[in-house]
C-alpha cells in the first residue's frame, strides 16, 4: 500500500554534455509526469481510513495509526505521479538536511491523468534512469522534458544521512539542501512561466 515514512536522499546537478553512462547501461527507465495539488485540499479521514483531496477519494484502506501520523501535520506537499502506466500519490514533508517525511500510495491512474490535464496546476515531465553505482547504490537520474529540457538531476536514496556513498565522476554541484532544485519548485517555475 505505501512506501517508507522518511526519505533520505542526496541530490546533484549533472552536466549532460559528456558521456552518459546512465543511458548507456541502466537497470530500467521510467517515463514520469507529475503534478502538485493544493495542500489545503488534502483531507485525512482517520475514521474512514481514507485520504481525499477536494472531496475526491485518492486512497482507501489506510491503517488508522498511519493516518493519525499524516493528520498530525498539515503542511504536506501533495503530488500525483504517473510512472509509465501506473500512478502514485506522494505526501512530502519539509526537508531537514537530506531527510524528509514521506508517505506513498498507489492510486488509480485516472486520478493522476485528470490532474495532469489541468493547466492551473504545477506539473513537469521527466525520464528517470535507474543506474547502479560502483558501491552498489542505486541512482535515480532524471532528464527533464518540456520547458525544463536539458536539465539533469541525480538523486541517491540512503538509509542514513551520514552513509558513505561513492560519488560518480559525472556529478556536478550538490543541491541537496537547495529548495529551488526540488521537483516541486521546478514545477512551480514552469507554471509561473505559463502564466506570463
Amino acid at each position: 500500500m505505501g512506501g517508507a515514512e522518511v526519505e533520505i536522499e542526496r541530490r546533484f546537478l549533472i552536466d549532460g554534455r559528456g558521456s552518459r553512462p546512465w543511458v548507456e547501461a541502466n537497470e530500467g527507465t521510467i517515463r514520469m509526469a507529475q503534478v502538485y495539488l493544493d495542500r489545503a485540499g488534502l483531507y485525512v479521514d482517520v475514521d474512514g481510513g481514507r485520504l481525499l483531496h477536494s472531496g475526491t477519494v485518492l486512497v482507501e484502506g489506510v491503517p488508522t495509526d498511519r493516518l493519525q501520523r499524516i493528520a498530525a501535520f498539515d503542511g504536506w506537499a501533495v503530488r500525483l505521479r504517473m510512472e509509465n502506466d501506473g500512478a502514485v500519490l506522494t505526501l512530502k514533508g519539509p526537508r531537514s538536511g537530506a531527510a524528509a517525511a514521506e508517505h506513498e500510495f498507489s492510486i488509480d491512474p485516472a486520478l493522476a491523468r485528470e490532474a495532469l490535464a489541468r493547466p492551473d496546476l504545477a506539473a513537469l515531465e521527466k525520464i528517470r534512469h535507474l543506474w547502479r553505482g560502483a558501491d552498489g547504490h542505486l541512482w535515480e537520474i532524471d532528464e527533464f522534458e518540456g520547458p525544463l529540457a536539458g536539465l539533469i538531476i541525480a538523486e541517491v536514496e540512503l538509509d542514513d544521512e551520514n552513509e558513505d556513498v561513492v560519488l560518480p565522476a559525472f556529478l556536478g554541484l550538490e543541491v541537496t539542501t537547495a529548495k529551488a532544485w526540488s521537483s516541486h519548485s521546478l514545477a512551480e517555475l514552469v507554471l509561473e512561466a505559463r502564466r506570463t
